[in-house]
């Protein structure tokens, strides 16, 4: 399958994080992206999962309301509408194994065992307080050995709980 995410308004630059949890993932492993916004990095990922014949399951966590201090998702029409988790369907319609989870990150990380996920990408809020109960929290759900990764350590709050 070819690449089609260059396409979809949004923000992604973490191709190789993507590319290597899928190589490094078992047959049958479980994904967790948290913050999928209109789907753009869900369906880059989804392509390399598609295109390896893995049997990888991904669960995408947002609201799709848009984070409520970030002004250029709240201004967004598709926020504005109430749109924004439709266009996210239609964006990961190719993909039979993407599970949207419509829930704040706090909200769906009560749905996971403990050591039960192969990989968790972080790239919810940016605000130190969430940011540190998103490591906290979704680090408990990661198998031994299993990757934890996030985007955004520029920002303020990523880079202070990333740093502590």
């Amino acid at each position: 399958m070819e690449h089609f995410y260059q396409h979809i308004q949004g923000w992604f630059n973490y191709e190789s994080i993507y590319d290597t949890a899928v190589t490094l993932a078992p047959d049958t492993a479980h994904f967790v992206e948290i913050g999928s916004w209109r789907g753009k990095s869900t369906c880059y990922l989804g392509v390399v999962i598609a295109n390896s014949g893995k049997n990888i399951q991904l669960d995408c966590v947002d609201t799709w309301k848009g984070s409520l201090t970030e002004d250029v998702h709240q201004n967004d029409p598709a926020v504005i509408n109430g749109t924004l988790y439709d266009e996210f369907i239609e964006n990961v319609k190719p993909f039979n194994f993407v599970k949207p989870v419509r829930a704040t990150s706090m909200e769906a990380v009560t749905q996971y065992a403990d050591n039960s996920l192969d990989f968790v990408l972080i790239d919810g809020s940016h605000e130190y307080p969430d940011v540190v109960n998103d490591i906290t929290e979704w680090l408990k759900k990661v198998k031994p050995g299993a990757m934890l990764a996030g985007d955004d350590y520029e920002w303020p709050g990523v880079k202070q709980a990333v740093s502590e």
